[in-house]
């Protein structure tokens, strides 16, 4: 047995639904939607290959994905929230960066407030150990702690405030920025992205036009059309849950 493949079933063992993914895509016919705990499926997934390993982000957990690449910093993030950052589960990526488990403080949570180079997941999946960092080869690992709470400082942080409450149940959203936002996200960010920009198009109820803008935007990052458009009819298939 690989260690990939037990690392699959351990976390599934504990609780963690999981799914196979090639260097950070997905292989999956709906992505992390098909994340499971079933040892039986973890392996038959892992017989056709010794994936890495992803796994939805649970609904009581937020994540902050800090990239140094790109100028994230713990440092930066305690400064941000001026406080200390409270120990907890922690992954150190196989490209030198960090995802911290916090316990998800509020329903309603956003990253618009946080420093450059870091990332906010409330949903979407993440990376799990020991997979391998398809650019440096490099395996994630765990520095294992409890999931902690945040310090009210750092939860006040991520509060969605009342402006952004607003647009949100409004359904509003500029078609225009969302296309650049697109044409912006990083590798190992983009189908997450992706999907969530086409999610909420969809929940606003935008038009045909404006979901091809994105699969074009999509196209000028590496995706195939096909990909790119399997993506957003699963974004709004997700949508009519």
């Amino acid at each position: 047995m690989s260690r990939l493949l037990r690392a699959a079933l351990d976390l599934a063992m504990a609780g963690w639904a999981v799914l196979p993914i090639d260097g950070k895509r997905p292989i999956t016919e709906h992505g992390h939607h098909d994340a499971t705990t079933s040892p039986r499926q973890i392996r038959e997934w892992w017989r056709a290959g010794d994936w890495n390993i992803g796994s939805p982000v649970p609904e009581n957990v937020v994540v902050f994905d800090i990239d140094p690449r790109n100028g994230g910093s713990r440092r930066a993030l305690a400064r941000a929230a001026g406080v200390p950052l409270a120990p907890t589960l922690t992954t150190k990526t196989g490209s030198g960066g960090w995802h911290l488990y916090y316990v998800r403080p509020w329903e309603r949570v956003t990253g618009t407030k946080l420093p450059v180079g870091i990332d906010f997941k409330a949903n979407g999946y993440m990376v799990m150990p020991p997979s391998l960092h398809p650019a440096t080869g490099q395996p994630y690992r765990w520095n294992r702690r409890p999931i902690a709470h945040m310090p009210l400082e750092l939860a006040r942080l991520v509060l969605e405030t009342p402006a952004e409450r607003d647009r949100r149940e409004a359904g509003t959203y500029d078609i225009g920025g969302l296309v650049s936002w697109v044409r912006a996200l990083q590798p190992g960010e983009r189908h997450n992205g992706l999907h969530w920009a086409a999610r909420r198009v969809h929940e606003a109820g935008g038009s045909t036009r404006h979901a091809e803008q994105l699969i074009e935007a999509a196209e000028d990052i590496g995706f195939t059309p096909s990909e790119a458009r399997r993506v957003v009819e699963s974004a709004q298939k997700g949508s009519r849950k």
